[in-house]
């Protein structure tokens, strides 16, 4: 199976190309027009591997949490590349791609959700499987989710970055590695959807992560924090 995957959820853009495993990816950084580079890319990335949109069998993207922007952009591009070609498609959770990638058995992901929040979920990995270990949500960064009783953990995602401190403190008990590179997760992405997809297409399969529900503060919740 031929599967095209793309994620811009994160401020790392990227897509892959799996052919049972990730063959090619590509990255570039989010900017102002990086939504009117994606299809270009994809084609490049495509002829490079004498490939051609019809000789895709599925499309995986990620589907969030993350940028509300990217998320929405995401799920348009793949949706409409499915929905054009009649292929199947998912999305997966970018908090499991995450986990994927820092190929640690215990696995902290963390994205900064912005106005003072991290969405964060806390996994294991079994085999080729990301199972939860806590499940994944919306958090204060004073307010993390306790732990069950695990000895290592690599911190993995943006929001270690603006967060760690915060991390340390709550998960001081325990051995934490953290992951330096930045992280392109459309190749986890396509890895991890590969025993996902349905025999046919969806619309389902293509519904995005959310999480918070709201994107904009008022002034008096801004006034509230500061």
């Amino acid at each position: 199976m031929k599967i095209l995957s793309i994620d811009a959820c994160t401020e790392n853009i990227s897509i892959a190309l799996i052919i049972k495993e990730l063959v090619a990816e590509k990255s570039f950084p989010s900017g102002k027009d990086y939504s009117e580079n994606i299809l270009p890319q994809i084609k490049k990335l495509l002829s490079e591997n004498d490939l051609k949109i019809n000789d895709i069998d599925a499309v995986a993207f990620g589907a969030g949490p993350g940028s509300f922007t990217g998320i929405r952009i995401t799920c348009g591009i793949a949706y409409g590349i499915a929905y054009a070609n009649n292929l199947p498609i998912v999305g997966v959770n970018t908090l499991e791609a995450l986990a994927w990638l820092s190929m640690h058995e215990n696995s902290i992901s963390c994205i900064d959700a912005r106005m003072g929040q991290v969405y964060l979920g806390i996994y294991q990995k079994k085999n080729e499987t990301i199972v939860p270990i806590i499940e994944p949500g919306l958090f204060n960064p004073s307010e993390l989710p306790k732990l069950p009783d695990i000895k290592k953990a690599m911190v993995i995602g943006s929001g270690l970055i603006s967060y760690k401190e915060n991390l340390k403190l709550q998960y001081g008990g325990i051995d934490l590695e953290f992951f330096k590179d930045k992280c392109s997760l459309a190749g986890p992405i396509g890895m991890l959807s590969k025993s996902q997809f349905a025999k046919e297409f969806h619309l389902k399969n293509a519904d995005p992560i959310y999480i918070r529900n709201k994107v904009a503060q008022t002034t008096k919740e801004r006034l509230k924090q500061k």
